[in-house]
């Protein structure tokens, strides 16, 4: 039998598995991508099928994911109907029940869960269903037309409320039973389960709590169930959702990590076993945002996780740091649900279910942990969002959370300091460090390239207490100015010597051999100064085997110098060491690359000396307030010679270029006001309903604006083209003292709300 190579193999064909198979061509794989699923169909909106699917609203085509030409367009194989057997690690091989077998680069598990079944006789007959494909779906359906009466739904939970809601619409009489004192238990509040409760009786449902189904009757089919109570009940159709369970049988042996069949995944969502990940209901991943392991079976979730892995198939070495979203419609109520509420030891109410419109805050220790939110606007959702995925606390304006008017956009979420790379300029960046924290502010994120990696590194390793070690690590980078009477002279003679005989704890050049660095030919040069002294002295400042559980994430660019592509190291993602602060200021010719497992980085700066692109890539744009050190001047006279043609050149190519992207601006609202325009044609219910999909809240609300400062260096009037890499004592000191004092006058100054050096970007 032929071995197929496949280097993208993505087993399951749920939601998880197509997302990752979309975003794998979106991000550029050209290799070949197989998804190999059990079912016989391709991916469907699962969610659809208690709700508008059952009622008979939508069709086979409308629930697809994607059409068939979809996946043929981006050329993406789909196998059918091949239930996948055993997993061999270590020949990077798939068997399926066909005898296929299917040799793998890199390989997702995405095949979900089955429904956990009833361990009762009976429950082989016909109307017995657990309604989690669509086949079992259009056969209810059958059953319905022919003349089914009588539903019982075990189990009343979210997907069981749904169902029961449904089959009362549909005219049958329901009777749902719940083993616990509350239908909607996982809402962990006692006065919104009963308000649900009360709303499915008024609708004609029967319900029963602390109970559950003992026996089963009937012969030909369902006829009668009995409960533990000694109740017993004409049955047509029994809807059992008691849960699920992992469909991951075909890995017994493979020697990958299962927990009770869970497969159990990192933060990146990868598996113990080197390029086989995992995605969507099936995983037992470790959830950043609320420190502990977590099992999610929501379908954003798995849209998610799908992504997510993809591009971490690709080397993108992402954290799955999501806020999980739920939606659920209790027949004409839609509500949704965000977080994890039973961790909460309070909740404060916004509003009142009474009128539909309500919000429900879960907080521990005065950190918002969950929502519940019914009929609310959307930019509170996602604001909300924001301040749970942050853990910001709300001790000081927790009083108000219960005012439906009080605004959630004006917290910001976390601070975020953006230093820009510029050589002996990073001085500058050390003293607007020291005005920050006298004036308290303090990063929770720091983002660097170049110097400014250095000294972000130093400030991430030294949590709200960086100046005294960033001042020391400038002192030992020090070089002692020559002395002479003309100034000028002063420079070129001490910058000469710079350029001759390095600065020695920084770098040093390749013409001076030493006894550990013999003098090697020219013609094998990558570069004209060695490192080796900065990454001995960064050790000195850095306690990098700490950065993962620093308070303070440094996030730095380096590019890659093979593909060319700016890539991201990430404190909380990737184990530090020093090479990968020296690979985001390798700046060639100066510098050599920086190797990190078997890839050449070069300085970050040639693709983007201002990282606030990344941040916003890596922990979100929402109610962020940000501070960007901006070393280079955005306006300059015109030079009057090349050397000053080429230190402008410089300055245009590294300044900071954020800014706000009014067209695209403009291009957003007017897909926001078409979609609302399309809704206004739409009945009140539906419309309430489209706003609690977690697609529609992420899209159309507006998030908590990014509030942004600017530290602009202006430069000194004739200053030389040495400047950034003047390492001299008296131009640090300098440079210290200018970042020091503008710090100290822009934020006096700032205290009216906006000014040229000072904007707001919305998101």
């Amino acid at each position: 039998m032929t071995v197929r190579e496949i280097d993208y193999l993505l087993l399951g064909g749920g939601g998880a598995a197509a997302s990752a198979a979309a975003t794998l061509r979106l991000e550029g794989a050209t290799g070949s991508i197989m998804i190999l699923s059990a079912d016989d169909l391709l991916p469907y909106y699962r969610p659809s099928l208690s709700k508008q699917f059952l009622l008979g609203q939508s069709s086979e085509k409308q629930i697809l994911l994607h059409p068939r030409n979809f996946y043929e367009e981006k050329n993406i194989e789909f196998v059918l109907g091949r239930a996948v057997t055993a997993v061999d690690c270590a020949q990077g091989l798939v068997r399926t029940a066909a005898g296929d077998e299917i040799r793998y680069r890199q390989l997702l598990i995405a095949t979900g869960l089955r429904p956990k079944r009833l361990a009762l006789p009976g429950t082989d007959l016909p109307g017995v269903h657990y309604l989690r494909s669509k086949t079992e779906c259009v056969i209810t359906r059958e059953q319905i037309a022919s003349g089914a009466k009588h539903a019982v739904v075990l189990g009343a939970s979210f997907l069981g409320m749904e169902i029961a809601m449904t089959l009362l619409e549909l005219g049958l009489h329901v009777t749902l039973i719940e083993c616990h004192d509350l239908v909607l238990p996982h809402i962990e509040s006692e006065k919104i389960s009963n308000h649900f409760k009360l709303h499915a009786e008024e609708r004609g449902a029967h319900i029963l709590l602390r109970d559950t189904i003992t026996a089963i009757h009937g012969t030909s089919k369902i006829q009668e169930v009995e409960t533990q109570s000694g109740v017993r009940l004409p049955c047509d159709l029994l809807m059992v959702s008691i849960g699920g369970e992992p469909a991951t049988d075909f890995l017994a042996g493979s020697g990958i990590a299962l927990d009770d069949g869970l497969v159990i995944v990192d933060d990146q969502l990868r598996t113990n076993v080197q390029n086989v990940y995992a995605a969507g209901d099936v995983t037992s991943f470790h959830d950043p945002v609320f420190a502990q392991r977590r099992h999610i079976e929501h379908w954003d979730s798995a849209i998610k996780q799908g992504r997510l892995a993809a591009r971490n198939m690709l080397g993108r070495r992402m954290r799955y740091d999501e806020v999980s979203y739920f939606f659920c419609d209790i027949g004409e109520i839609s509500f949704s649900m965000l977080g994890a509420p039973e961790e909460a030891n309070e909740r404060i109410a916004r509003g009142s279910l009474t009128t539909k419109s309500m919000a429900l805050f879960y907080l521990k220790d005065d950190v918002v942990r969950a929502l519940f939110s019914v009929g609310r606007p959307t930019e509170e959702t996602r604001n909300v969002e924001g301040l749970i995925r942050y853990r910001v606390n709300l001790h000081d304006i927790k009083d108000r959370l219960h005012d439906p008017e009080a605004p959630l956009d004006q917290i910001p979420t976390q601070t975020v300091l953006v230093l820009q790379g510029g050589g002996a300029l990073g001085a500058f960046e050390c003293g607007v460090v020291k005005a920050l924290e006298e004036e308290r502010i303090f990063p929770d994120i720091v983002a660097g390239i170049s110097i400014g990696a250095l000294n972000g590194a130093i400030v991430a390793s030294n949590p709200r207490h960086a100046t005294e070690a960033l001042e020391s690590f400038w002192k030992d980078l020090r070089v002692t100015s020559a002395f002479m009477l003309d100034g000028k002279t002063t420079n070129a003679a001490t910058s000469l010597g710079i350029l001759m005989f390095g600065v020695p704890n920084f770098f040093r050049p390749r013409w001076l051999p030493s006894f550990s660095n013999p003098l090697p030919l020219p013609t094998d040069w990558t570069s004209f100064y060695d490192v080796a002294p900065m990454r001995k002295l960064i050790t000195k400042y850095v306690d990098f085997s700490a950065l993962k559980t620093s308070p303070v994430r440094l996030l730095v660019g380096a590019v890659n110098v093979v593909t060319a592509e700016l890539e991201v190291f990430d404190s909380y993602v990737d184990d530090m060491t020093p090479d990968h602060v020296l690979a985001s200021g390798s700046l060639p010719p100066g510098f050599p690359w920086t190797e990190i497992n078997g890839q050449a980085y070069w300085d970050g700066g040639v693709v983007s000396n201002s990282p606030l692109d990344i941040v916003m890539e890596r922990c979100g744009p929402d109610g962020k307030r940000v501070y960007i050190v901006d070393l280079f001047s955005g306006q300059r006279p015109l030079p009057t010679n090349l050397v000053e043609v080429i230190a402008r050149r410089d300055e245009i190519i590294y300044a900071e270029r954020v800014r706000n992207d009014i067209r695209m601006r403009e291009l957003i609202d007017s897909y926001r006001q078409l979609v609302n325009n399309i809704l206004d044609l739409v009945d009140q219910q539906a419309q309430a309903k489209i706003k609690q999909r977690p697609l529609y809240i992420e899209l159309m609300g507006d998030g908590a604006t990014m509030d942004i400062t600017r530290f602009v260096r202006a430069g000194r009037k004739g200053e030389p083209s040495s400047r950034d890499y003047d390492f001299t004592d008296v131009s640090i000191r300098t440079n210290q003292a200018e970042g020091y004092a503008l710090v100290k006058n822009q934020l006096e100054e700032a205290k009216r709300p906006l000014d040229k050096n000072h904007a707001e970007i919305g998101t």
